[in-house]
C-alpha cells in the first residue's frame, strides 16, 4: 500500500539539473524503519532527511548504509508532545508494528511478540528550537498509533511552514482517538492549511472469516484489496496554495505567504506523489512570480504527463504515442488517409 509513484518526474528532474531551488528540501520522517520512501530520489542532493526511529538497530544500519552522505541525518529517538525517558513495546516477530503503546490482542491474526525498552523521547518543537533540526518542507509519520503525540510535539514546527505531510492513521476509534484517529489527524492538519491530497488504504477480513473460509476447504484471503474494510489508511495533506489566495474566507486562520522555493517545493510534492494536474495548475497561476526563476511554459510542458500514475492503460498509451512519433508512422501517413478514399469512393484529406 502506497501512493502511486512517479515514474518520470520531468519537472524535478529539471528543476534539480538547473540548480533552480535556492534551497534544499527538507524532510521529517517519524518512524524511519527502512529509509525515507525512494520517492524523493529524484531531487538529488538537494534533498536534507532528518530520520527518527526508536529502535537502535534501524538507526545503526541507516547510518552505516549513508555514511558517506552528509545530508542524511538518522536519530535514536522516540517523538511525541514530551521530552523525557518512555517504555517502547518493540515487536520482534515484526519490528515495523513496534509502538510506544502496547498492543492488545488483534482481530486480524497480526503476530506479537514484545520487548519492553525504555527510549528517549523529544518533542520535534524542542528539536526545532535548539536547531538540531531545521525549519521542514514535508514531514512524514508512521508510528503505529502514536501519531496524535508526534504532531502535538510539532505545533511550531508545522507553523514555521509545513508545506506537506504523509500520515498513517485509520478510521478507527480508541480514548485517545475520541474522534477517530483520521479525524484527530485531519483536524491538526486543516489547523495547518493541509489538505488532503491523496488516499491510500489497505483492506482486511477478520480473522473469524478467514478460520471459516479454512474449516470449508477454502485458501484464506492474502490480497489486502479484495474483502474487509478499510484497515490501514495513508494520507498526502498538502497546502493548496491557489485556494489559500483565491478563497481565503475558507480558513478559520489567515494563510502565511509563500516563497518562490516553497511553491516549487509544492510542485515537486504534487508532481513526486502523481498529482501532475495539481502542480501545472500551480505553475500557470503564480506564473507571475515563478517566471523569475525559470520558464513557466516548460515547467507546463513538462508537467502535462498523462501517465504520472502508471497502470496497464498508461504503459498502452505510451507505446502508442512513440509508435505515432515514429519515422516509419510519418512515413506512411499518405497511405493511410488515401485508401478509405479508394475503397469507398469518398472524399478525404491529409492529416496536417
Amino acid at each position: 500500500m502506497d501512493f502511486a509513484l512517479n515514474p518520470n518526474p520531468e519537472f524535478t528532474k529539471w528543476v534539480v539539473n538547473a540548480g533552480l531551488l535556492a534551497e534544499t528540501f527538507v524532510l521529517i520522517d517519524v518512524g524511519v524503519q527502512g529509509g525515507e520512501t525512494i520517492r524523493w530520489g529524484p531531487l538529488g542532493n538537494y534533498l536534507t532527511v532528518h530520520g527518527f526511529d526508536p529502535i537502535v538497530e534501524v538507526i545503526d544500519e541507516l547510518k552505516q548504509k549513508n555514511a558517506a552522505r552528509p545530508n542524511r541525518h538518522y536519530h535514536c529517538l522516540a517523538v511525541g508532545n514530551a521530552d523525557r525517558e518512555e517504555p517502547f513495546y518493540y515487536n520482534a516477530a515484526n519490528p515495523t508494528a513496534s509502538s510506544l503503546y502496547q498492543q492488545a490482542p488483534s482481530r486480524y491474526d497480526i503476530e506479537i511478540s514484545e520487548q519492553v525498552r525504555m527510549v528517549s523521547m523529544r518533542r520535534l518543537d524542542s528539536l526545532f528550537a535548539e536547531g538540531l533540526i531545521p525549519k521542514a518542507d514535508f514531514v512524514k509519520v508512521d508510528v503505529e498509533g502514536h501519531e496524535k503525540d508526534v504532531l502535538l510535539g510539532a505545533r511550531d514546527l508545522f507553523q514555521a511552514g509545513v508545506l506537506g505531510m504523509h500520515t498513517e492513521t485509520n478510521f478507527s476509534v480508541s480514548p485517545h482517538y475520541p474522534k477517530s484517529h483520521f479525524v484527530t489527524m485531519a483536524e491538526f492538519a486543516l489547523d495547518n492549511h493541509l489538505l488532503v491530497f491523496d488516499l491510500a488504504f489497505d483492506r482486511a477480513p477478520r480473522a473469524s472469516f478467514q478460520r471459516a473460509l479454512i474449516r470449508k476447504g477454502l485458501k484464506p484471503i492474502v490480497d489486502h484489496n479484495e474483502i474487509g474494510k478499510p484497515t490501514t489508511v495513508d494520507v498526502l495533506f498538502c497546502r493548496d496554495l491557489i485556494d489559500e489566495v483565491d478563497h481565503q474566507d475558507n480558513y478559520v486562520t489567515a494563510s502565511r505567504a509563500t516563497t518562490i522555493d516553497q511553491i516549487i517545493k509544492t510542485m515537486i510534492i504534487c508532481e513526486l506523489h502523481s498529482l501532475n494536474d495539481i502542480a501545472l495548475d500551480t505553475a500557470e497561476r503564480f506564473a507571475d512570480r515563478l517566471g523569475a526563476r525559470f520558464d513557466v511554459d516548460r515547467a507546463v510542458w513538462l508537467l502535462a504527463d498523462p501517465d504520472m500514475r502508471p497502470n496497464e492503460y498508461s504503459e498502452y498509451r505510451r507505446r502508442i504515442r512513440a509508435y505515432e512519433q515514429s519515422t516509419s508512422w510519418r512515413i506512411t501517413a499518405p497511405l493511410r488517409w488515401i485508401k478509405p478514399m479508394l475503397v469507398g469512393g469518398g472524399h478525404s484529406q491529409p492529416p496536417p
